[in-house]
């Protein structure tokens, strides 16, 4: 028997990723030690995992799935732009969070068809 408030979490931390995705994209942050471009990995991932972590009862059709992802990501990008963050708007970064919006999707879709063919 499934746990009932399983689902009800799960909502819980696709939004509080959500949050966190936005917070932690508009916060001033520094990495020296960092290699260079290494920071577009970590932007294909998190948007991958928004995709891949998409509540399963509140599936959407894919191109709102990743519009939604990637528009979160596009917009992020504008906005380290335009406030005062100390951040600067990155073409680049935009382009890796929409990548991983599309390799989130795929994933997922891959997911679900498996599970279809299994059953």
């Amino acid at each position: 028997m499934r746990n009932p408030a399983f689902p009800l979490f799960r909502k819980a931390f696709w939004v509080a990723y959500v949050l966190a995705l936005i917070v932690s994209s508009l916060m001033p942050v520094a990495f020296p030690e960092a290699p260079e471009g290494s920071d577009k990995a970590l932007h294909l991932l998190a948007y991958c995992l928004l995709v891949v972590f998409w509540p399963p009862d509140w599936f959407r059709p894919a191109a709102v799935m990743f519009g939604f992802a990637a528009g979160l990501g596009v917009a992020l990008e504008i906005a380290q732009g335009v406030l005062p963050t100390g951040r600067l708007l990155d073409p680049w970064d935009a382009l890796a969070n929409c990548l991983g919006a599309g390799l989130g999707l795929a994933c997922l879709l891959a997911w679900r068809k498996m599970g279809r063919g299994a059953a």
